[in-house]
């Protein structure tokens, strides 16, 4: 029987195409995989292009915003040069100030202190003075009406209150200012010094004695904790407030769950500053300022811290004005750290027996923190503090301002009696007791 090859030609009906498909199976193949490369490199190209075109908006943009944003009054800062403090802010100043993408209003008075206005301040008053001594945290980052002093002034119009706070102070200059005042000719009530965890640093590394007479200079260099990460986070922030924007929102929902790393470019992680880690972990005594510690590294920056806190009570003590400390936690003692932190151990110990008030905002600000739900940890932060940043926002600093009026409320500022002539002479003596105030706001 003979047998039939029905492969060998196309049927009746069947086309050469279907004919010869056996032999050329693999040119479609082929084809598929050149045009879904070709996909690909035209996805990336239009991506590519999609965000430089993106950026380069931003850019401009960035610039425009920013060029016309200020108004109101001269952009700048009302810093100056001093001979003893190494820098202070000048008389009767008034500014719009920058920080960190924001800007507000900013006076100082007749003594160089931030007020609410432009304002002669007299050698007496009326009313009891109270003088706060203090650094950027007690000066205030935002309006004077935000802030926590500027709060505090609000409730209280029976006092006086005079905000010598400057950014970058520590004991040193808290004790230059009160020694000027008193010189001056400044009669005030009370003193109510901010210690701030960056004050041992400062002293460790940043400022130095130029002689017996406690004037300072500052350190001559300047280092910050970086990486080429940094460097692209804080130019972003910088110039391009869009695509800064898309980062913030990744960072604010990391930070949210409790992801406490946070590097914005302003000198390392927010959450582990060298300036604020050292009351949880150990820092370098070797490194300069703000690195490390050295020369004095952190414990000679605590002995210096105490002896000038210990000459500031000493010159109060001699005219009967009475010291009062408050300390306060940066987000990396919420982060790391306890309530019962190295900083409130060390000035509660220095004030038994030297202070008329002690102040805690540890207990408060770590009560904020305990009402995060388990989703989201980190909620403290972005709820109190200003993002990016160890300052307070507007709710942090209602908090600081509840805890502090209250302590005002329950042992009121009095105007203080003359010292005599027999008293001054004498050996001073603090007020005898000391009091821990850690109650937030109710």
């Amino acid at each position: 029987m003979e047998r039939t090859d029905f492969e060998a030609k196309p049927g009746r009906g069947q086309t050469l195409g279907t004919a010869q498909t056996a032999g050329q199976l693999d040119s479609p193949s082929k084809h598929s995989g050149g045009q879904h490369e070709m996909k690909v490199l035209l996805f990336l190209a239009s991506l590519v292009i999609s965000v430089a075109a993106f950026v380069t908006f931003d850019y401009f943009y960035t610039a425009t915003i920013l060029g016309s944003a200020v108004s109101g009054g001269a952009h700048g800062f009302c810093f100056a040069r001093d001979p003893v403090r190494a820098f202070a802010f000048q008389p009767n100043c008034s500014c719009i100030r920058p920080w960190l993408g924001n800007s507000y209003e900013f006076n100082t008075n007749s003594l160089g202190f931030r007020d609410e206005r432009v304002r002669d301040v007299p050698s007496t008053g009326s009313r009891p003075r109270v003088l706060i001594l203090g650094d950027s945290a007690p000066e205030g980052m935002t309006a004077w009406q935000d802030s926590f002093i500027g709060r505090v002034a609000a409730t209280f119009p029976q006092y006086e209150f005079l905000n010598s706070s400057v950014e970058g102070y520590s004991p040193s200059n808290y004790l230059n200012t009160a020694r000027k005042l008193i010189v001056d000719g400044i009669e005030f009530d009370e003193a109510i010094v901010f210690i701030d965890l960056s004050d041992a640093q400062d002293e460790a590394a940043f400022f130095h004695d130029v002689d017996s007479s406690g004037a300072v200079v500052i350190a001559k260099q300047k280092l910050t904790k970086g990486n080429w990460y940094s460097s692209l986070r804080r130019s972003i922030n910088d110039h391009l407030l869009l695509t800064n924007d898309v980062f913030e929102f990744f960072e604010r929902n990391l930070v949210r769950l409790g992801w406490y790393h946070l590097d914005l470019g302003h000198g390392g992680n927010e959450f582990d500053l060298e300036r604020s880690a050292w009351t949880y972990r150990k820092v370098s005594d070797s490194d300069p300022y703000e690195t490390g510690y050295a020369p004095l590294g952190l414990e000679g920056g605590i002995v210096r811290e105490k002896a000038k806190m210990d000459l500031l009570w000493q010159e109060l003590a001699k005219r009967n004005i009475p010291i009062s400390v408050v300390v306060y936690p940066w987000p990396a003692q919420l982060a790391h750290d306890s309530a019962d932190s190295r900083q409130v151990r060390i000035w509660r110990e220095w004030c038994d027996g030297k202070c008329r008030r002690f102040i805690t905002l540890f207990p408060a600000f770590f009560a904020v923190k305990e009402q995060c739900p388990r989703t989201q940890p980190g909620c403290w932060y972005l709820s109190h503090f200003i993002f990016g940043d160890t300052h307070y926002n507007s709710a942090g600093d209602a908090i600081v301002a509840g805890v502090i009026a209250d302590s005002l409320t329950e042992e009121p500022v009095a105007k203080r009696q003359q010292a005599s002539s027999q008293d001054s002479a004498e050996q001073p003596k603090g007020p005898a007791r000391s009091k821990e105030y850690p109650r937030g706001p109710s």
